[in-house]
């Protein structure tokens, strides 16, 4: 990180649940056009584009990147890492800037889920066909896996899933992205049905489409311009298996060990010595409220034993930082672009720029991401303050 690095535009679609009215490409176009305006620079600024895209499956088209992301006469690569696709695409283009292969370069995430027949077929078959396929392992019960873990190790209740699910619900009003936000109360979660014990259906992040693109450059590139700079960024993987993360003596299923070391990691590039006190915003790529409560701690927002009153804080936004302004995942998930939301969010909030959402003087600001069974980890750190 001695070269800084520093984000200078942010384009967004709108999100919702299908987009029946624009192609592709149409979708890419309206998020790269509005970053490259936020920037005040043209395509011909772009060394190098990075696109983040899930597998065609996934996605429901065909080559959905050779379509609508590639652009003749400019190198560009694909990434996918599940729900860190975004982040993990932000990542891999800071480093060709690091190696001198461009000096601005375009990181673009499109999702169009709405669009699969399968999608929750594939979902429910990505764990270990072997080892995993007599539990029935899935998506979901993953989920529920964990949050039982949860409440079993630490105390947690399904109040507090509830709790968050609503509080994510509520900040997602004021977010002119999301076309159709969805608010409801504490009750309304708990009243909802069970997708798997003890995940309610509130609980769970809706099916949505999108897309988000950024402009990230070399510190020298910068001039005048509003900045959000990178401070530290970091992402690890780990082995996909479940049953291999339940007891090893680093920590357990539910102690997210790549996010851990991924945001010491990055806290070490910022000088950040005590992250409990370092953010003014927290963007968390979780699309259940048990999956953002396990980052609190590999975040170093608290220990895991002190989980519980974290979280009691956490829910009436009095945990220090504000976290999930933006109503994070649980409000509007595209998958591959939902990680480099969490970025581009921050981003907006230290420049200054994230409209109704905007927390009061957020200066400092750390976003995650989170794919496939939580093995791929990112945490990127971002300021209003050149490094």
């Amino acid at each position: 990180m001695s070269d800084p690095i520093a984000i200078i535009g942010v384009g967004q679609t709108r999100y919702r649940r299908k987009h029946a009215d624009l192609n592709t490409a149409e979708l890419v176009r309206q998020a790269v056009l509005a970053a490259l305006e936020d920037a005040g620079l043209g395509m011909d600024a772009i060394g190098l584009v990075v696109g983040g895209v899930a597998p065609d499956a996934l996605a429901g088209i065909n080559h959905l990147d050779m379509h609508a992301i590639a652009r003749p006469g400019v190198p560009y690569f694909r990434v996918n890492t599940g729900g860190a696709t975004g982040s993990s695409a932000l990542l891999a283009a800071m480093s060709c800037i690091h190696a001198g292969r461009c000096d601005t370069a375009l990181v673009v995430a499109a999702e169009r889920m709405g669009h699969a027949t399968a999608a929750q077929n594939i979902f429910n078959s990505i764990f270990d066909p072997i080892y995993e396929k007599d539990i029935s392992m899935s998506t979901i019960s993953m989920v529920a896996l964990r949050a039982t873990l949860l409440m079993q190790q630490h105390g947690y209740t399904l109040e507090h899933w509830a709790g968050l699910a609503a509080r994510n619900s509520a900040a997602s009003m004021l977010n002119d992205t999301i076309e159709n936000p969805r608010f409801f109360t504490v009750d309304d979660v708990l009243q909802s049905k069970y997708l798997a014990w003890p995940i309610h259906w509130l609980e769970a992040c809706p099916t949505s489409e999108g897309a988000c693109a950024v402009v990230v450059t070399r510190g020298n590139r910068v001039g005048a311009r509003n900045a959000a700079w990178v401070r530290g960024a970091r992402g690890l993987s780990d082995t996909y298996a479940m049953g291999d993360r339940m007891h090893r003596p680093e920590g357990s299923l539910v102690d997210l060990i790549t996010l851990r070391r991924s945001a010491e990691a990055a806290c070490r590039d910022a000088g950040i010595t005590d992250p409990r006190h370092a953010f003014d915003v927290v963007e968390i790529q979780a699309p259940f409220a048990s999956s953002e409560v396990m980052a609190y701690a590999a975040l170093g927002l608290c220990e895991a034993h002190e989980g519980v009153a974290f979280t009691e804080k956490a829910i009436e936004q009095r945990a220090g930082a504000t976290i999930n302004p933006s109503g994070g995942p649980q409000a509007n998930n595209p998958v591959s672009a939902t990680a480099l939301i969490r970025i581009a969010e921050c981003a907006q909030q230290v420049r200054g720029l994230a409209g109704r959402r905007q927390v009061d003087g957020a200066r400092m600001a750390v976003a995650t991401g989170q794919g496939g069974a939580t093995q791929f980890s990112t945490a990127v750190i971002v300021s209003s303050e050149k490094p």
